[in-house]
């Protein structure tokens, strides 16, 4: 059935999809947590891919359909953005053979073996030795001999006809196997001679397969997801050793990977927080370890944080994060270890995209995870609800105190999506909404229960709240855009309740900005804290920040008038300096160390960074530490200062 069908047709396909690909249909009992997952039929199809937030399929005919977010291009109509949930054909050709889309960007090879790329261009991805936007179809180089391509975020990777391999883009991180981490805009061989037969890129990674089954991956290595053993990066091939060398096939997501071996045995390896390896814990592997069950897989894909495979009998088995019920949308949010069956059967492709996935049941392509950018296409039945992101002010009531309160307390720069977009300062980060994952998977891991953010952007704060699984509110909100939420404090509902939320207007560079207050109180004992997050200008602003800070303290002073504990977080752009304007006008006090006695300040022996967390001097802190870890160095270019409070 095609496209140009009526509407109607298409509407009845969404009866059958259920049976398809095991996606529940919503109804009105349904919860926001369980909703979100989606369904969309597109019409019969022989190849389907799952990009960062659009999706393609090539249809029997031979004719390329995609949909979803068009920010740079990436669906290949001849614009930038718009795009929306209808797939829109790419050009007038029915001769293309397979598809990959990957981060913002799209290659595909048509049947002739002529290949071609579109979409971001920001590190040399599209192998036109340019880096420039294309929103249509450009052919990379005159070869007329590629087999098969996959492309990331940065970078991407074929195999001709004659099996050697070629990558092009990024190579920050040695992913392009080449010796080097100096970028290529154009194809650039890859040694091992013409013995490769596959490869799957995604992040700064690469993995790839030779005619001899063998299995190699290169590039980055924070958690372990070259598969060799080590934790170091690799700008050249290793071998991913595993028992027998009979490898079939490789996929990969940003921080992990699954690979199928002999009869259809599934290993996986890599980052395993949310148990997208699928061995029944979260610890994570830099080494395959076979998934639980060990199903005769037919074929696997991964997307940031879950993993599916398709067995002999063509069911669709998931597991890991299913926040967006990329695993099981009949289930609440949360994690499976172990693999769990999806309804229906007949599958014969999957497709994992960063947090959404797309397949083929019956030459119909289904869609299912995350849609906010309509990556799951047209008739997609329920909508991403989003978490819970309110932070109005609860009534206040009386709630008699119940001894000493303990909690954690962070402050983190997640690094703006104005920083870090592509042709931005700071391009060479990961886009911001996987950035908004791993920050929340960090604060997850942290265990903080009240952060102060900056630099967030709204669609950057919806995601973190989005990954918590709505077990987190924030003041500002997505709803007051941009500006609103540059500086915004989120806190986890199950631990406090916000009974005051408020802002203060402070001058930041060239404009003014709103910076939040909240009053929480918390749940189990009804003590009351205030926090106050700020962001001052950065760089050689100091005449602004002395304005800035001064303005703080007498916002300080005010709280401290009522009584309650306050605690002032945030990017403040200075070390010693604010140090001791702080502590020397309010009495607070730096969990780092450090005093100001005497009318003398001592500022903290131990490294000094810009981004703080003080609080009153009648609290104790432990454990004080600015985190570096491998969640925050893929989140933001900061540390993030975290520290246990006893408020008696």
């Amino acid at each position: 059935m095609s496209l140009r069908a009526p509407l109607v047709r298409a509407l009845l396909l969404v009866l059958t999809l259920g049976a398809a690909l095991g996606v529940a249909m919503p109804d009105s009992a349904r919860s926001v947590t369980a909703a979100r997952q989606a369904a969309a039929a597109t019409s019969t199809g022989t190849s389907v891919s799952s990009g960062g937030d659009h999706s393609c399929d090539v249809r029997r005919n031979g004719t390329l359909w995609c949909w979803g977010s068009n920010t740079f291009g990436q669906l290949g109509v001849g614009k930038q953005g718009p795009g929306g949930p209808t797939p829109m054909q790419v050009g007038h050709s029915d001769a293309w053979s397979r598809v990959d889309a990957g981060g913002q960007d799209t290659c595909a090879v048509r049947r002739t073996g002529s290949l071609y790329c579109w979409g971001v261009n920001h590190r040399g991805q599209l192998g036109d030795g340019t880096t420039t936007i294309r929103t249509s179809p450009v052919r990379v180089g005159p070869a007329r001999a590629w087999r098969q391509v996959s492309t990331g975020w940065f970078h991407t990777c074929a195999i001709r006809t004659n099996k050697s391999l070629w990558c092009w883009g990024d190579d920050s991180a040695g992913q392009l196997g080449v010796g080097s981490t100096r970028n290529h805009a154009t194809p650039t061989r890859v040694g091992g001679g013409r013995h490769w037969t596959s490869v799957s890129v995604e992040g700064w990674n690469t993995c790839a397969i030779k005619d001899d089954h063998s299995l190699w991956c290169w590039g980055r290595n924070l958690f372990g997801q070259l598969g060799d053993g080590s934790w170091a990066d690799s700008s050249v091939p290793r071998q991913v050793r595993s028992g027998r060398e009979n490898w079939r096939t490789v996929a990969l997501s940003w921080t992990h990977a699954c690979g199928i071996k002999g009869r259809g045995v599934v290993k996986c390896w890599g980052r395993n927080l949310e148990g997208q390896l699928g061995h029944g814990n979260t610890v994570t592997a830099n080494k395959p370890q076979a998934v639980s069950a060990r199903h005769h897989t037919r074929m696997v894909a991964v997307s940031e944080g879950s993993s599916c495979l398709i067995d002999a009998r063509r069911r669709v088995w998931c597991w890991g994060d299913n926040d967006y019920g990329q695993v099981d949308p009949g289930s609440p949010t949360g994690r499976f270890t172990t693999p769990v069956r999806r309804a229906g059967s007949g599958a014969t492709a999957i497709s994992g995209g960063w947090l959404h996935f797309c397949g083929l049941a019956r030459s119909t392509v289904s869609c299912w995870g995350n849609d906010e950018h309509n990556e799951l296409g047209t008739t997609a039945v329920a909508t991403r609800a989003g978490a819970t992101a309110s932070g109005g002010s609860a009534p206040s009531t009386s709630v008699s105190r119940k001894g000493g309160l303990t909690f954690k307390l962070a402050t983190f720069n997640v690094l703006g999506n104005g920083h870090s977009r592509p042709y931005a300062r700071d391009d060479k980060f990961a886009p911001s909404r996987l950035r908004a994952e791993w920050a929340a998977n960090a604060i997850a891991k942290m265990g903080a229960s009240v952060v102060g953010l900056q630099e967030a952007t709204a669609g950057q704060l919806q995601g973190i709240l989005d990954a918590t699984g709505g077990t987190y509110a924030s003041f500002q909100t997505p709803a007051q855009g941009d500006l609103g939420v540059e500086s915004a404090i989120i806190w986890d509902t199950r631990v406090w309740q916000a009974t005051e939320t408020r802002v203060v207007k402070i001058p930041f560079i060239s404009r003014t900005l709103p910076r939040p207050i909240v009053r929480l109180r918390n749940v189990a004992t009804g003590r009351e804290i205030y926090v106050f997050d700020v962001h001052n200008a950065p760089w050689a602003y100091q005449r602004k920040r002395n304005a800035q800070v001064k303005q703080e303290i007498g916002v300080i002073q005010d709280l401290q008038a009522s009584g309650l504990p306050v605690f002032f977080v945030g990017d403040m752009n200075e070390k010693a300096t604010v140090f001791c304007k702080v502590t020397g006008k309010t009495g607070l006090v730096s969990p780092l160390g450090g005093s100001f006695t005497g009318g003398t300040c001592h500022p903290p022996r131990k490294t000094m960074r810009v981004d703080w967390i003080f609080g009153p001097g009648t609290a104790s802190y432990q454990g004080y530490q600015t985190v570096r870890d491998a969640l925050v160095r893929l989140s933001t270019d900061h540390w993030v200062p975290m520290v246990r409070v006893t408020v008696p």
